[in-house]
């Protein structure tokens, strides 16, 4: 379904699951969540805005494209636990801070509360992204990336299909969607975000555990977990994710 230029995949009935998915990525990575977690919950996975099958026009800001899934989510009869991936984590946040009411709790996986490139090996990361997107475009990148996200040879099906996906992001948007990451910032209020607070740090993600505690210190009510993974943890290890995913919703519930 879509709503004001968001595309929405939707399935079950009950408390209202929300999935937000990473950069370059879309709803279609939440498929084994959506089936496992429909039997309980009113799941929806969203495309966010320059994603799938949502809106490709800009501004591409992480509050704008809080702001297109605020909008959706003031108009539901209940408020929601939001569960969010990387740049999905980010809007997460967002949300929590725009729209306090309608929001039950969070759900971070490899989230940040500030993305500003503070060191060398980060903005060569950054830096390496842009520069190969710039010179051969998407496919090296999802190339780049399907090895780093999803490495070893138990993991070449899940590698196949995360590349055939990122392919289809166009470059221009992909560019512009990257480009107005740095410089974003909430970790200064944090403390107003007083629901429950579940933060997923992989033991294999880019950010070091350390790095991340010191970044969502200042949240009132969070715990933090430590499985063993890579960044996309939920499409690397499903049954793993969605086993701790109802553990936390029952507990933080």
């Amino acid at each position: 379904m879509k709503y004001n230029g968001l595309a929405l995949r939707c399935a079950g009935e009950g408390p209202l699951l929300v999935l937000l998915h990473g950069l370059g990525s879309s709803s279609l990575d939440w498929q084994a969540q959506i089936e496992y977690f429909s039997e309980h919950y009113r799941v929806v996975a969203l495309d966010l805005r320059g994603h799938g099958q949502s809106s490709q026009e800009g501004p591409f800001d992480v509050a704008t494209l809080a702001a297109d899934v605020v909008r959706w989510l003031d108009e539901q009869p209940e408020s929601a636990w939001i569960v969010g991936l990387s740049l999905g984590a980010m809007v997460a946040l967002e949300l929590a801070l725009q729209l306090p009411h309608k929001v039950q709790g969070l759900v971070l996986i490899n989230g940040v509360s500030e993305f500003l490139l503070e060191t060398p090996k980060e903005q060569e990361r950054y830096a390496q992204r842009l520069k190969w997107l710039r010179w051969f475009g998407m496919r090296p990148i999802a190339w780049w990336l399907g090895r780093e996200l999803f490495p070893g040879p138990d993991l070449v099906k899940v590698r196949h299909t995360f590349r055939l996906r990122f392919v289809r992001n166009k470059k221009k948007v992909y560019k512009a969607l990257l480009e107005a990451l740095p410089g974003w910032s909430v970790r200064a209020r944090l403390s107003a975000i007083r629901q429950p607070v579940a933060i997923i740090s992989t033991s294999h993600d880019y950010l070091p555990l350390a790095k991340r505690v010191e970044q969502f210190a200042s949240l009132p009510n969070a715990t933090i977990h430590t499985p063993n993974g890579h960044h996309a943890w939920p499409a690397e290890d499903p049954s793993g994710f969605n086993d701790l995913l109802r553990r936390l919703l029952n507990m933080l519930g």
